[in-house]
């Protein structure tokens, strides 16, 4: 208003809402006051005003009060803000981690009802074994009351081998590095191999006696004075090897000679038996051979001698 009009609009123009303005007239303003005093609601504003006023009425100090909590609640909440923005974000991360898995809790949620019909038809067993298990450790906490110095006593007289084991904890990590390269060590096998193995020839004496004289000594097994069989390479070696019974070599006790034995007794000479003479046996005479052979036959009937 109060300025001369310029320009021409184009069709199709826009005037924008920022561009243009309009005040209600004096009617409009004066019949808006009257609907809003006849009809709009102040009556009402009035009797929301009345109760609440007497809500309040005799209860300041306890109003006070809850609006002091409510200021030391939210001042909470905005020390807190930060965690409450975290824990959204971690409930989001959740929830996208459930998003991927849900094939795999698809399957859990098919596989779980199943599972539990299982469990509710082995209840009877489960309800026994955790009977079961009360009965034991009704009768531990019985055992426990009843040897409980004794126990004590027990635990009081480990207390010096823990120690002792406890004490040695830090030389425990050189000695199984130690036993890892037995009997070289692990610092002398790093310097001295310069491959991946190493040939090693040993000869270990595991006789009773030597274990006595060593592992067991000290202990109700050992025995300082136990006589010891030499291994190979061991100085005495030889000398035992020659000697293993260890007794001193002597000649053997000389026999006395055997008395002599008495001369036989002659044999009494044969008596011979008596006989006659001996009578000379002659050879018998033999009858001397025919001139000619004789032939047994058959003869002819002219031949002289014949017989008829």
């Amino acid at each position: 208003m109060g300025q001369a009009p310029s320009g021409r609009l184009a069709p199709g123009a826009t005037i924008a809402v920022g561009s243009s303005s309009t005040y209600p007239s004096t009617e409009q303003t004066l019949s808006s006051l009257a609907v809003l005093v006849n009809g709009g609601g102040l009556g009402q504003i009035g009797d929301i005003i009345h109760n609440f006023s007497a809500s309040m009425s005799g209860r300041e100090s306890d109003i006070r009060d809850l609006i002091s909590r409510l200021d030391r609640f939210t001042a909470v909440l905005d020390r807190q803000r930060d965690n409450i923005v975290a824990s959204i974000e971690q409930l989001n991360r959740v929830a996208d981690t459930f998003a991927d898995q849900r094939p795999v809790l698809q399957r859990a949620l098919r596989e779980i009802p199943p599972a539990i019909d299982v469990l509710i038809k082995e209840r009877p067993t489960l309800t026994t074994a955790l009977e079961k298990l009360g009965q034991f450790g009704d009768t531990s906490t019985a055992l426990v009351h009843d040897a409980g110095d004794q126990l004590v006593g027990d635990l009081a007289h480990l207390e010096p081998a823990i120690k002792a084991l406890a004490d040695v904890g830090p030389d425990l990590n050189a000695a199984l590095a130690y036993g890892s390269a037995f009997p070289y060590g692990a610092n002398a096998i790093e310097r001295a191999v310069r491959g991946d193995y190493l040939n090693l020839f040993a000869v270990f004496d595991l006789t009773y006696s030597r274990l006595k004289r060593s592992l067991f000594a000290g202990t109700r097994w050992g025995d300082e004075n136990a006589k010891l069989v030499p291994a190979p390479g061991d100085p005495w070696y030889l000398n035992y090897s020659y000697d293993p019974l260890m007794s001193p070599l002597s000649a053997p006790a000389q026999t006395p000679p055997a008395p002599d034995a008495p001369a036989p007794a002659a044999a009494p000479v044969p008596v011979r038996r008596r006989v006659g003479r001996y009578v000379p046996v002659t050879r018998p005479s033999q009858a001397p051979a025919p001139a000619s052979t004789l032939f047994a036959g058959p003869y002819p009937a002219a031949a002289p001698g014949g017989g008829g």
